[in-house]
């Protein structure tokens, strides 16, 4: 009888784990904001961009990433066009404004990404990696007033 009940306890267990598991990875997505078309083109954008800052040092890795800069450019463009959840939780008085900067911003991105495969084309490798701190610190100052 022992035997029975701690076989029944065991799968009542798995069943538990099997069945809680996607909506426990639903939940992550959600938190870290990936759930969302705007989360995914961003976590596209920066794999990619995380991707870059290792390859771009290698000149022999130059096709790889001008690959990478166009999957960037692809997500950064997307990205463009969508809000920010935050710019509808804002005061209505302020979406406007939110929105113009926000775009604004990712015209920034969008040209250092221009810039950067320019530099990868020209085989300007030294240049294309102080192109990516400027993309890093675009990344950072935008995260910070449109992902707080």
């Amino acid at each position: 009888m022992l035997r029975k009940t701690n076989l029944l306890a065991l799968i009542a267990l798995l069943a538990f784990a099997f069945t809680a598991a996607p909506f426990a990875r639903a939940a992550e997505e959600k938190k870290k904001g990936t759930d969302s078309p705007l989360g995914k083109e961003m976590e596209d954008l920066g794999k990619a961009i995380k991707a870059l800052r290792k390859s771009v040092k290698d000149p022999a890795k130059n096709a790889d990433s001008l690959k990478l800069v166009e999957t960037a450019e692809k997500a950064a463009t997307a990205s463009k066009d969508m809000k920010p959840a935050m710019i509808e939780k804002a005061p209505e008085a302020d979406r406007a404004k939110l929105v113009e900067g926000y775009k604004k911003a990712m015209d920034g991105v969008i040209e250092t990404l221009g810039t950067l495969k320019k530099q990868l084309k020209d085989n300007k490798n030294e240049d294309a990696q102080e192109t990516m701190k400027k993309l890093k610190d675009l990344e950072e100052s935008g995260h910070e007033k449109y992902n707080p």
